[in-house]
């Protein structure tokens, strides 16, 4: 069925269709671009030969004779190219670029530098300013084109552009140290660091501490190790003295079931959200429903292993089977905690934390502004790459079929456990549609595995597809951390 359709494509495009066009740019641009990449080395390189080859390759459909073979076609135009484009810039620079070394020949060890190498230009992404990282990750990492990328962050092609040649300049200054056996430095990174080791001794809940926290949530990678340690040192004590209390655990599994279910009018199909919450679950099909049972949770591991990094401390709560390599998607009921900010908008704990420049200032908007939203947790993996564009096109899919007169709204949502991820908004209603992301990591998870995680708050669904106006609960975790003590 897919060869088909793609064949279609191919035949239309080669009688000048705009929208195939656009379909086949889609399904191969990146592929175009890898395999540029493969011949030159070079991000920029790459992508001016994978453009040109591209539109050569449209301008001469007509010349190719059987559509089942475009994507080879367009390979070979692709390497042609991108060889081509090689020798030139060798030429004008006046250097010769060494050929990559043939992968059948490599050393036993190549694979595992292979991967070390991936790992730092991941890091250096990351320590790249939140621009350009932006641009970097939605264009080269997670399926974009220079016209979706530029749509989905809102600003002219030239700046995207722009952005993208200074993220290459600064990428290749970090590759050149990379080869030259030198990990990529970050003094910002290491001031951060040290002033969270400091704040540290003056405790948790102290003000150094938080502003401390506020700079280190801005890192990519996040600094882990260091925060688990320092929690570990805060908890451990604490963590000592587990299992805890049988009335201790039963007030915290109750407040957690309460948590990790479906409201009285989430469940009713005749209440707004409750309709809302059916129409997902029908339009999602390939999403197993699944709801945590409190009962086979286990309380006393999984705060035992809140913090020691090696196990998924809540793989009690995850469906079964979860932490293997077969594949899988979920979708779940849960209520999620929002916080109205002074603006009127609705904010997660991560962004108000981020906004707020003390800890009282933090805890009052917890206090003053918190809200329970009922919502529906999707969570997913697979074996082969996951991409952000996946994850807006479910979405997008998801709003054309159960509010599909409502404008849509994507922006990116930085978050340190997402890879990369992104809020989406319905319209001009203050309360996110949905928010998450490819995550960087899970615990537990075998190797290649690769796993998403949204959060679709439903109120702004049913507000949307209803027509009235939907309130999200008020609801402050730190009244309810007291009524548990």
């Amino acid at each position: 069925m897919e060869q088909k359709a793609e064949e279609n494509w191919v035949q239309r495009a080669g009688q000048g269709e705009p929208a195939a066009i656009a379909e086949l740019f889609r399904l191969y641009w990146r592929a175009a671009r890898a395999a540029a990449y493969g011949v030159t080395g070079d991000f920029a390189l790459a992508e001016d030969a994978a453009s040109e080859a591209f539109y050569a390759a449209i301008e001469s459909l007509p010349d190719l004779r059987d559509a089942q073979r475009f994507g080879p076609w367009l390979r070979t135009i692709v390497v042609r190219t991108a060889r081509r484009q090689k020798v030139k810039t060798s030429k004008e620079n006046g250097t010769e670029i060494k050929n990559r070394p043939d992968d059948k020949s490599s050393p036993p060890g190549a694979e595992l530098e292979r991967q070390e190498l991936v790992a730092l230009i991941h890091e250096a992404v990351g320590h790249l300013s939140e621009t350009l990282r932006e641009a970097v990750v939605l264009f080269y990492f997670e399926g974009y084109s220079l016209k979706e990328a530029t749509h989905f962050l809102d600003v002219p092609e030239g700046t995207l552009k722009r952005r993208l040649h200074d993220g290459r300049r600064r990428l290749r200054d970090a590759a050149e140290h990379i080869l030259e056996g030198v990990k990529p430095m970050d003094s910002r990174r290491e001031q951060v660091l040290r002033q969270l080791k400091d704040a540290s001794k003056e405790g948790i809940q102290s003000e150094k501490f938080f502003q401390a926290m506020r700079q280190a949530l801005s890192l990519r990678p996040m600094p882990n190790d260091l925060l688990r340690k320092i929690m570990q040192k805060h908890w451990g004590q604490k963590l000592k003295k587990l299992p805890m209390e049988p009335e201790k655990e039963r007030k915290l599994r109750d407040g957690l079931g309460r948590i990790y279910s479906a409201s009285e009018r989430a469940r009713d199909p005749n209440h707004p959200v409750g309709a809302a919450a059916n129409a997902i679950r029908a339009a999602l099909p390939e999403f197993q429903q699944w709801q945590v049972d409190m009962s086979e949770v286990d309380i006393s591991g999984m705060t035992r292993h809140m913090f020691d990094g090696k196990s998924d401390a809540f793989s009690s709560m995850r469906p079964p089977g979860f932490n293997s390599d077969a594949p899988g998607s979920y979708i779940y009921p849960i209520r999620a905690w929002l916080i109205r900010d002074k603006d009127g908008s609705l904010r997660t704990s991560f962004e108000i934390m981020q906004n707020k420049d003390t800890k009282e200032a933090m805890l009052s908007q917890f206090k003053q502004g918190g809200h329970l939203s009922d919502a529906m947790s999707l969570l997913w993996k697979k074996s082969e790459p996951l991409e952000l564009r996946a994850i807006e096109d479910l979405l997008r899919r998801l709003s054309n079929e159960i509010v599909p007169n409502t404008p849509v709204s994507f922006r990116c949502y930085d978050e340190p456990r997402y890879r990369a991820g992104l809020r989406m908004q319905l319209g001009d209603d203050p309360v996110p549609a949905a928010i998450g992301g490819v995550l960087n990591s899970w615990p537990s998870m075998p190797e290649g595995i690769r796993v998403a995680c949204v959060l679709i708050y439903l109120e702004p669904w049913a507000a949307a597809k209803s027509g009235e106006a939907v309130e999200l609960a008020e609801f402050s975790p730190l009244d309810f951390m007291k009524n548990e003590e």
